[in-house]
């Protein structure tokens, strides 16, 4: 018998037996058997090495998870500070305790207990592999119980938040008075309170303040440079001048200052932070002083710190010789030199009041011992006027007073006379009585110094009289019949004074001799030989008063003077050449004293 073998057949190299296929399939199998038996183990615990808000709670079921929370976790918070920085050194402080902000621990117990249980089966496998290799965390929120939080931003939002306002220099009846600039500013108290309850640490925190600004027109740096001046410039002031000084407060000062609000350039005032809010149009405060007021200021100082030289003088003896009074040297504050030394210093801040000493120089008399001396024998009377009024004692008080201010006064070759200069202060101390006067045009019973017109008439008429020059002249409000018309000299502070000047060669003396009712001024000199015409007064323009113009008090009813024009020529001549010529003009309203009463009627 034969037996015939089959030869066996190769599988192809290309197919893989199935016992490396079941292989892998039985390994997954069985990893995923432990993987379903480890995840049912730590079905109630956290993965291992899992850690919430860096806490480790790996393996740890839920109770003991959220033990662990609150020791590690919520006890640290609630002890922990929270400081919140503001602007300008502004700071707040507390605890996370008292604001009620703590964690969310049921939150983190619930979040800790679904990572790596939760989502597809890949994902779950990936949390275990974080887990096993240490890099599973879980952050931990945060909640606000109550209005604690709530209470302590809108505090600090309170205290922050201000209207933009502009800074002001302005001057006052003490000095100067500075507003400061403000700069507007508001907190975004809702970025507090997210930064409040979304903090990631466990221990103190500091919180910057999150505020946006707004600036004024004017913002302190528009008003830094001015104010420094401005103070600077008020702060008492002390002249010292030897052996007299004087001083002067903030409020005379102030009055030295221009202060000035003016548009202003990029380069008077500082950039404005980027993210604030900028004005439409910037303004800067600008304070300088004024030259003129500060010239004028320094002459008023001047006044009262001068030794001025005394010119040399004449004593009448009773027999109408006159005796030379000798003149002295004196010594006067150079001006100019302190214009600029308190331009200097007056703008440089100073802690305690301020002290200046200005320089002097030497002041010689213009009429000296020598000269009054040659021309003594030359001098006589080279005019005289004499006007009357009505007995009155004010009024005679006054008329003396003033004339007696000019009695002996010698006037030096070249030197001018200005009434309200010589005359000194018209107060009551002095002498001086509250009498008649005219004021705009009507009478006023009761001006101190009234009757000083007179004064200034009477001398007027000497002064044109002896050719002398005339610098100001002007009218009464309405005629007065017992002064020449259209040559009379009213005088009234401020403003309108009588000035004249000794426009030749020889020193003038001025006589004064006041009477019951009566003054006289002559004029005593050296005769030039000038020749003096007055013309007659030329009226136009008369005016009676109106029917319903209110009666003057110093009329009686019935009483009227005309209201006219004059025009009035003097001329004065040296040989055949016109010295001064000019012509004066007058206007006199018309005054009365109201209609007279009805007469009675006559008897039956």
């Amino acid at each position: 018998m034969t037996v015939t073998t089959k030869e066996a057949r190769a599988f192809p190299a290309s197919r893989t037996p199935w016992r490396h296929v079941l292989a892998p399939l039985l390994a997954a199998a069985a990893l995923a058997a432990v993987a379903l038996g480890v995840d049912a183990a730590f079905a109630d615990r956290a993965l291992p090495r899992l850690t919430v808000g860096g806490v480790e709670v790996g393996t740890l079921p839920a109770s003991e998870l959220r033990d662990r929370l609150v020791q590690e976790i919520a006890r640290p918070w609630a002890a922990a500070s929270v400081v919140v920085r503001g602007p300008e050194g502004l700071e707040w402080s507390t605890t996370n305790e008292a604001l009620a902000i703590a964690p969310d621990v049921d939150l983190a117990v619930r979040q800790a207990l679904a990572y790596g249980h939760t989502g597809s089966p890949v994902q779950r496998i990936v949390a275990w592999m974080d887990a096993l290799e240490g890099r599973a965390a879980v952050p931990f929120g945060m909640r606000a119980d109550g209005v604690g939080a709530d209470e302590w931003v809108r505090a600090i939002v309170n205290s922050v938040d201000r209207p933009a306002s502009d800074g002001a220099i302005t001057r006052t009846l003490l000095g100067i008075n500075v507003t400061p600039a403000v700069v507007g500013r508001t907190v975004d108290g809702a970025a507090l309170r997210t930064a409040l309850v979304a903090s990631s640490t466990l221990g103190d925190r500091t919180i910057a303040l999150q505020v946006h600004e707004t600036y004024p027109a004017v913002d302190p740096s528009g008003i830094r440079d001015a104010a420094a001046k401005a103070i600077a410039a008020t702060t008492a002031l002390t002249i010292v001048a030897g052996d007299r000084s004087t001083s002067e407060d903030a409020a005379g000062l102030a009055t030295l200052l221009v202060i000035e609000r003016k548009v202003a350039t990029p380069d008077e005032v500082d950039a404005i932070p980027a993210g604030a809010s900028a004005p439409a149009t910037r303004y800067v405060y600008r304070t300088r002083f004024d030259d003129v007021r500060v010239t004028e200021w320094v002459s008023r100082l001047a006044a009262l710190l001068d030794h001025p030289a005394k010119n040399a003088t004449y004593a009448v003896q009773p027999d109408g010789s006159l005796v030379v009074v000798p003149a002295a040297d004196g010594v006067k504050i150079d001006q100019q030199r302190l214009v600029a030394d308190v331009m200097a210093q007056l703008f440089t801040p100073v802690a305690a009041p301020r002290e200046i000493t200005p320089v002097f120089v030497a002041d010689a008399p213009v009429l000296t011992t020598e000269q009054a001396t040659r021309y003594a024998p030359q001098m006589t009377q080279v005019a005289t006027f004499t006007t009357t009024y009505p007995a009155n004692f004010a009024r005679h008080a006054n008329i003396t007073t003033g004339a007696m201010q000019f009695n002996d006064l010698v006037l030096a070759p070249g030197q001018s006379f200005s009434f309200w200069d010589l005359l000194g202060p018209v107060s009551v101390d002095r002498g001086y009585e509250f009498a008649g006067a005219i004021i705009e045009g009507k009478s006023d019973e009761n001006v101190i110094g009234g009757g000083l017109c007179q004064v200034s008439t009477t001398l007027f008429n000497a002064v044109a009289l002896a050719g002398f020059e005339i610098d100001e002249r002007h009218a009464h409000g309405y005629y007065i019949d017992r002064y020449p018309m259209g040559f009379d000299a009213a005088v009234f502070e401020p403003g309108v004074d009588f000035k004249w000047k000794n426009d030749t060669q020889y020193p003038v003396l001025i006589k004064a001799y006041p009477y019951a009712a009566a003054l006289r001024f002559d004029l005593i000199s050296v005769p030039t030989g000038r020749r003096v015409e007055i013309g007659a007064p030329y009226e136009y323009n008369l005016k009676s008063p109106a029917p319903d113009q209110p009666a003057d008090p110093a009329y009686l009813p019935g009483g009227v003077t005309l209201g006219r024009d004059v025009s009035r020529t003097w001329t004065v001549w040296q040989g055949d050449t016109i010295v001064h010529q000019e012509t004066f003009f007058s206007h006199y309203v018309p005054v009365w004293g109201g209609p007279l009463p009805p007469a009675p009627a006559p008897a039956p």
